[in-house]
């Protein structure tokens, strides 16, 4: 994946510059997508896609206003990932990025904003912008924003959730339950833009143990 590094190096050196700079920022964006294009069609599978991050709600990791790239989902979600889940809200289907922090069989529980996967603490980052904001959920998850469980995830189900606890992180499993697997319809792939994490891939932090 040389040859992506390097076309997002020239991205984000364009970035600081002036308007010569923002229009070798265009060239370079067009340039990896005609790069992914090649490779992925060569390859026989779907293209990747590229998306805006609209709002916080998956700071720290992603911020508001980033330009990533979503992979096809090639193999299964493992706890940490960064997932788009395709949503039907009042009639319009949506595709959120949310991270899976829990696996068919796992025990999930929260209080004050930390996770605890399995009984042990979840490594991934979060954070909570409002603390005295806490309010009741009022689907299929009892508690309220910050504190609920135990959930135990079905077969087939994964439990995604926003790195921001608070409202703006709506909607991710808290509000809506376990979602199917098949829901997921790419991977974070590259930050192109903006993204508070290292610029070509998130880092992968270590799971939780199995379920027992």
């Amino acid at each position: 994946m040389s040859w992506v590094k390097r076309a997002a190096a020239r991205v984000r050196r364009a970035a600081s510059g002036d308007a010569a700079g923002f229009r070798l920022l265009r060239l370079a964006l067009v340039g990896v997508g005609v790069a992914l294009t090649v490779r992925w069609v060569a390859g026989g599978a779907r293209l990747p896609a590229l998306y805006y991050m609209t709002g916080p709600s998956m700071e720290p990791a992603v911020s508001a206003g980033a330009l990533f790239l979503a992979l096809p989902p090639k193999r299964s979600p493992v706890r940490g990932d960064l997932v788009l889940v395709e949503l039907m809200l009042d009639d319009s289907t949506y595709h959120v990025l949310r991270r899976v922090v829990g696996l068919p069989g796992d025990t999930l529980e929260m209080r004050q904003g930390r996770l605890t996967v399995n009984r042990a603490a979840a490594p991934w980052p979060f954070r909570i912008l409002e603390p005295k904001a806490d309010r009741a959920l009022d689907g299929p998850v009892e508690g309220t924003i910050y504190t609920w469980g135990p959930v135990v995830v079905e077969p087939g189900a994964l439990f995604v959730l926003s790195d921001t606890r608070d409202m703006i992180g709506w909607p991710d499993s808290r509000f809506l339950g376990p979602l199917p697997a098949g829901r997921v319809v790419g991977r974070l792939g590259l930050v192109l833009w903006g993204g508070r994490v290292p610029p070509f891939r998130l880092p992968t932090a270590p799971a939780p143990p199995p379920a027992r």
